[in-house]
């Protein structure tokens, strides 16, 4: 009986872990997501993050350029999530797609497109990283890191796209 027990806490733990768990879907294309952000978000604009409570995942930002009315010096809180990121976790320049919860915070829409300006390539949506170096592949170290440089500005030519897009969008 004991057992039984056992495994049906077991089942229901993990049942309860898979509830929680993050999925992000695979975009078709880096355009198609930048689409969906466009139409999905009340708040696009460039900000500059000011403070940062990783505790708590949220930060404190001032817009510096809005692509959808929102006000330029305007200084807002906002909230993200810790395990569907984009994490907000560096103060800097930083692109951001979110919606207004309830309280009036910015939530940052899960697995879309925030960035920051200085790392772009660390959102999952908006980049795919190079492959590792599997173990005993004759590929020289110096390769991989040409290949990781290539994908950093590949993340920052397209994050610079895409405000070039939403520019021309919202004229």
């Amino acid at each position: 009986m004991k057992n039984r027990l056992q495994i049906l806490f077991l089942i229901l733990t993990l049942i309860s872990y898979n509830a929680f768990a993050c999925t992000c879907s695979i975009p078709k294309s880096l355009k198609a997501i930048q689409d969906y952000e466009f139409q999905n978000s009340d708040c696009i604009f460039i900000g500059e993050v000011l403070k940062i409570d990783s505790e708590n995942s949220t930060f404190e930002i001032k817009v510096v350029e809005s692509f959808n009315g929102d006000g330029i010096g305007n200084i807002y809180k906002g909230t993200y999530d810790n395990y569907c990121g984009p994490i907000i976790n560096k103060e800097g320049r930083w692109l951001i797609y979110g919606n207004y919860n309830t309280e009036n915070l910015i939530e940052i829409n899960a697995c879309g497109l925030t960035r920051s300006f200085e790392n772009p390539e660390n959102n999952v949506s908006a980049t795919t990283p190079p492959e590792p170096l599997p173990p005993n592949k004759k590929e020289s170290k110096t390769q991989a890191e040409n290949e990781r440089t290539e994908w950093k500005l590949r993340a920052k030519y397209d994050l610079e796209n895409e405000v070039t897009d939403l520019r021309k969008r919202t004229e």
